[in-house]
């Protein structure tokens, strides 16, 4: 559990906002009563371990709760047979005198038991200044006590102890159903927690160029140190961010990402806490304390966003903040009504009907139960709203745009096709290229070497006795077979060295060129021999998420600052309108022209050079943001590359905004029609509070339903089936992209 220290922002047993202000003490603050109750029940804690005094107490309240009500029906019975000789002797009435003064007995020890943390939380917050509905059920269970002792040493006829026990036992039973109901919205982020072992395995070396020799030992986290080494068996879970210094391993890292592929990590590569250790043997560097880590950071800011008061529970807030002055005055002028008309008794009923009945407990969950309930579950999918707003705001978007490498795409460079001279055979080609590749880490000698690894047999390739690297032009290098210099890059390095064109090779640069595809030219003794074209992959969900989405009624764009050639290809391979060769200010104007025409915007892009962009937007979707969750511009985090989440947020804000306005028309709905049967007489308190209750139970229920959504894998056979008379591309179609000019290697 988030301890007073580390957030007093929302309540330190559910998470929700306060109804106050913090307090600035060290003492753990609660929303409501029932969280209190509930903390004290559990121990202080969300989990098992409960405390059984506490326990106790609550099962003896009830207890003599029923004895109360037992004495009642007894007491009952002398207006039923008051008449009756039989029963109007001194025997019976002495023992009814008694019923009244046990009634007075038991109904104190209930008051004690369990009008502590109701009187504590409502004085908390008057303390602050802040009139909260606690208030209107400590002034409905004092009103019933002080009027049934008065009436009982006035030898009046009326008690009503019964009111205040069940009034007590009911809300009691009913505020801790409603503070372990909204602890169930945040299982999820505490279950992530869970996952950090409590100790790293902490290892010595004799020196630094002495890593076999190690001497280990087992260290709680919060002791270990930036910089100190920790060790990672296969099978056990990362304890601390850090940099592997020694070893290889498979990495499962969808807890951080939401990849469900391994990553393979190796020497220098950067690991996080709370991922999976598949099969290596690792010495791990720690780069962040243990309270700093990836996964933490992920639930601190759903845990911030959360806690953050929307503009929806800031204003159900201020509706509270006159609706409880407006109840405690309709209830006085009540009173007095049935007073007046009446008699005392039907008054005080009246009165403390209206207070019970008008306790607004649903209106004031409403809201931030559902909007808590959607981010747990959007959180497990790997979905991180940065804030409640986010979720209204996307409910009423009109257009969604995209950025295109790195979102569409999936950023790696590909070859596209391979035109050859027709003279020299296509092997020796691709031989003596991924000879020249292998000697260049750039991203187009990377998509080169691939290529042609799977076209020859690379154990046989030529090794290049010297190679030069032409900046911005590409690889010039000698081979044993050859007498001159081999060339690949650029046709500008062509060029310069004097390689002529044959007319196969000049008709395939026109066609690459027209397509704007970035292209490498391979050639030697005076001739171009080769040239390869190159591309990038779609994302494999690509064409049937934008499908959906436009399916779905929005307007779908692509905003890039690619050149128009290739973005064009890529418009007409997708169905989808782009607007090309933007600048970062440039893609601002597109967003609010578009917002001009169409409405609400949405931008999705990778958070870092869309971040203009993306708080341009209505709404802000950074995608792959992993590990680093502090994307400040963006209002959405995606922890994985996933298009079909951007559709899956969408139709989970429509149905947490549904949520919410059921639960709030349900909550006035019930305010509305059993205040006007309370200020006729017609509901006694007892029923008021059973209302009450099945109020909040309702409102509970219907916002826990949010957490069993459904995830976008498990929504993406309806959204294929959908889309299946609609003509796709393939992850890596001859879409044409990234350039309109030779590039180099």
């Amino acid at each position: 559990m988030t301890s007073p220290e580390q957030n007093h922002s929302g309540c330190d047993y559910c998470g929700l906002p306060l109804a106050a202000s913090p307090s600035g003490s060290d003492a753990p603050q609660f929303c409501c009563f029932g969280c209190r109750i509930a903390a004290a029940i559990a121990n202080e804690s969300g989990e098992e371990g409960h405390n059984r005094w506490t326990l106790t107490r609550l099962g003896l309240a009830i207890f003599f709760t029923m004895n109360v009500m037992v004495f009642t029906l007894a007491l009952w019975s002398w207006d039923v047979y008051e008449s009756d000789a039989a029963l109007a002797t001194q025997s019976a009435s002495a023992l009814f005198e008694l019923f009244r003064f046990l009634s007075l007995l038991f109904a104190s020890i209930v008051v004690l038991m369990l009008g502590g943390p109701l009187l504590e939380n409502a004085y908390e917050n008057l303390r602050q200044r802040v009139v909260t509905t606690d208030l209107l059920i400590v002034l409905g269970v004092v009103a019933a006590m002080l009027y049934s002792v008065v009436s009982l040493f006035n030898g009046g006829m009326h008690t009503y102890f019964e009111v205040a026990c069940m009034v007590l036992v009911g809300v009691t039973l009913g505020r801790w159903m409603e503070a372990t109901g909204k602890l169930k919205t945040t299982n999820a982020l505490r279950s992530l927690k869970k996952l950090l072992p409590a100790e790293a395995r902490v290892v010595e070396p004799r020196s630094e160029n002495y890593l076999h020799e190690l001497h280990e030992q087992m260290l709680p986290l919060e002791t270990v140190q930036v910089n100190q080494l920790i060790r990672v068996l296969p099978g056990e879970r990362i304890a601390m961010d850090g940099r592997i210094r020694r070893g290889q391993a498979a990495i499962d890292e969808q807890i951080v990402t939401g990849e469900s592929l391994p990553a393979i990590k190796e020497p220098e590569d950067d690991v996080f806490a709370g991922t999976l250790n598949l099969d290596g043997d690792l010495l791990i560097t720690v780069t962040a304390l243990a309270h700093e880590g990836a996964l933490l950071r992920i639930v601190d800011a759903v845990a911030k966003a959360a806690t953050a008061k929307g503009r929806l529970q800031l204003e159900a807030d201020r509706i509270t903040s006159w609706f409880v002055p407006l109840v405690i005055f309709l209830s006085l002028v009540v009173f007095a009504f049935h007073w007046m008309t009446s008699d005392l008794g039907s008054g005080l009923m009246a009165a403390l009907a209206i207070l019970l009945i008008a306790c607004p407990c649903a209106l004031g969950i409403a809201t931030p139960l559902a909007i808590w309930a959607a981010m747990g579950r959007a959180s497990e999918v790997g979905v991180l709203f940065r804030h409640g707003d986010a979720i209204q705001q996307l409910v009423g978007t009109k257009a969604i745009c995209f950025d295109k490498t790195g979102t569409l795409t999936t950023g790696n460079t590909i070859v596209d096709r391979f035109v050859t001279d027709n003279e020299t055979p296509r092997e020796e080609l691709l031989r003596i290229a991924l000879a020249l590749a292998s000697s260049s880490t750039h991203g187009l000698s990377t998509a080169i070497r691939k290529y042609a690894i799977e076209a020859v047999d690379h154990t046989a390739i030529p090794y290049p006795d010297h190679t030069e690297t032409r900046p911005g032009r590409g690889i010039m290098a000698t081979l044993d077979q050859h007498s001159g210099p081999v060339y690949l890059g650029s046709l500008a390095l062509m060029e310069e060295h004097g390689l002529t064109q044959p007319d196969s090779i000049r008709e395939g640069l026109v066609e690459i060129c027209q397509h704007g595809q970035p292209l490498a030219c391979i050639g030697w003794a005076g001739r171009v021999r080769g040239v390869f074209a190159f591309r990038e992959c779609l994302r494999d969900e690509t064409q049937a998420a934008l499908d959906a989405l436009r399916a779905a009624g929005y307007y779908v764009a692509v905003l890039t600052g690619d050149y128009a050639a290739r973005a064009a290809a890529l418009g007409h391979a997708l169905g989808i309108d782009v607007e090309t060769e933007l600048l970062p200010e440039e893609k601002l104007a597109a967003i609010r022209q578009i917002r001009t025409k169409y409405g609400a915007v949405v931008m999705v892009g990778d958070g870092i050079n869309d971040a203009p962009a993306l708080a341009e937007a209505n709404v802000g979707i950074a995608m792959g943001c992993g590990a680093d969750v502090s994307r400040d511009a963006a209002d959405v985090c995606l922890l994985g590359n996933n298009l079909e989440q951007v559709g899956w947020a969408i139709d989970l804000a429509k149905r947490t905004m549904e949520t919410v306005r059921q639960n709030l028309f349900w909550a006035f709905a019930y305010n509305i029609i059993g205040i006007a049967l309370a200020a006729t007489g017609w509901l006694n308190p007892m029923w008021a509070t059973v209302a009450m209750v099945g109020s909040s139970l309702f409102v509970i229920s219907n916002s826990l339903r949010l957490t069993n959504s459904g995830s976008f894998e498990q929504e993406e056979t309806e959204v294929t089936e959908m889309n299946e008379s609609v003509p796709s591309v393939s992850p890596c179609s001859n879409v044409r992209e990234r350039g309109s000019a030779p590039s180099p290697l």
